[in-house]
């Protein structure tokens, strides 16, 4: 199955390239593939070394609790995302140390933020926001606005209203910039919208609710931040329901970016209670995943590994999953990560699906997790 997909996803940010080779790269330097980067409460930052398994070093951001984390396009840099008073923290990753910070809420004011995509020049921060003022005997709640965050200037640059109807699409909302950053991609479960970055106007929409091909509904796309993403194209995993018995179907979906086309590929009854994101191995010949099957006392929980030429399921096995937790992939396609809730990152082999080793965090987690790409 095909179809054109017009503006929406132009450009998708492709993954810079490095300066340095990866054989240069020291075993714990800043852009060594085998180093992640995970936030622990209270208000640390984690530098662990997924080859040894053990956490390098430590990054306090001594202001507040990290809730997300943001590599810079030039890998040099992280931006901290704080949760208590709505701040940015800037990491240089060479010294492992906070080099800037600043808070968005002021006087009577408080900034919920939702989205945070960085722009190419690793200076803006582009955001959905709310505002929530204190009065003397009630809060008032804006209605949510696309925000531009300054990191030089330390605030909130330009503002402009969501279009009128428009909900904000809540903290989980996934927003990307657009490699020349002319453009803005709004990510929700029932649609994408495309919007200019100069003046926030509204240049196109998906609805995903009914796509193109008549016999999907309610398509959706599964996407994530993968250091081994192919810089031509989105490669995810979609789910649907067709019009007339409403079963809903699962598959792989590759965006080609440079003719505005993709392909969908069905594989099979959705059966899974969740399903994570796809992550691809280094030469993007094999794609893993991780489900969970059934409810409570019925819950099991299985990774998933697919051909990515025939598009079919080469593999399953069972592993003991935590009620709740993410799915991640170590740069060099060799280890499976788990985490998130807990104070440890599991490491399972790629090949044979089986445990490795814990890796101890100390501290429970609280961000999503950034993997250093393998690729120069």
């Amino acid at each position: 199955m095909r179809g054109t997909i017009l503006s929406l996803l132009l450009c998708l940010a492709a993954l810079p390239g490095w300066a340095a080779s990866h054989a240069a790269r020291s075993a714990d330097g800043i852009g060594s593939p085998a180093i992640a980067y995970l936030a622990t409460w209270e208000h640390k930052i984690d530098v662990v070394d997924l080859e040894k398994g053990v956490v390098l070093d430590r990054v306090n951001v001594d202001t507040d609790v990290v809730r997300r984390l943001i590599l810079s396009p030039d890998h040099k840099k992280l931006y901290v995302a704080t949760m208590a008073h709505n701040g940015f923290a800037t990491v240089d990753l060479a010294t492992r140390t906070v080099s800037d910070y600043f808070n968005l809420d002021h006087d009577n004011k408080q900034i919920r933020l939702s989205g945070d995509a960085i722009d190419p020049t690793g200076r803006y921060i582009y955001s959905i926001a709310t505002t929530v003022t204190k009065q003397i005997d009630y809060y008032d709640v804006s209605q949510p606005q696309f925000v531009v965050i300054d990191l030089q200037a330390k605030g909130i640059v330009r503002s402009c209203d969501l279009p009128k109807g428009e909900a904000s699409p809540g903290y989980r909302g996934t927003m990307k910039v657009s490699p020349d950053g002319k453009y803005l991609y709004l990510f929700r479960t029932e649609g994408i919208q495309v919007f200019k970055t100069s003046d926030f106007k509204l240049v196109k929409t998906i609805d995903l609710e009914r796509p193109a091909d008549p016999q999907m509904l309610d398509l959706s796309f599964s996407i994530v931040d993968d250091p081994n993403e192919d810089p031509g194209k989105v490669i995810g995993l979609f789910r649907s329901t067709d019009p007339f018995v409403h079963r809903e179907t699962f598959g792989i979906a590759e965006i080609n970016l440079s003719n505005l086309t993709y392909d969908l590929t069905p594989i099979g009854p959705v059966t899974t209670t969740m399903l994570s994101p796809l992550m691809l191995s280094p030469d993007r010949t094999l794609g893993y995943t991780a489900v969970v099957n059934g409810l409570n006392g019925n819950r099991i929980t299985e990774f998933w590994v697919f051909d990515m030429k025939t598009k079919q399921i080469i593999a399953k096995k069972q592993f003991t999953g935590r009620t709740r937790f993410n799915f991640g992939m170590s740069a060099d396609g060799t280890k499976l990560l788990i985490y998130n809730a807990g104070f440890q990152i599991e490491e399972y082999d790629a090949k044979t699906l089986e445990m490795v080793k814990d890796i101890d965090l100390e501290g429970d987690t609280t961000s999503n997790l950034i993997v250093m790409p393998e690729h120069d």
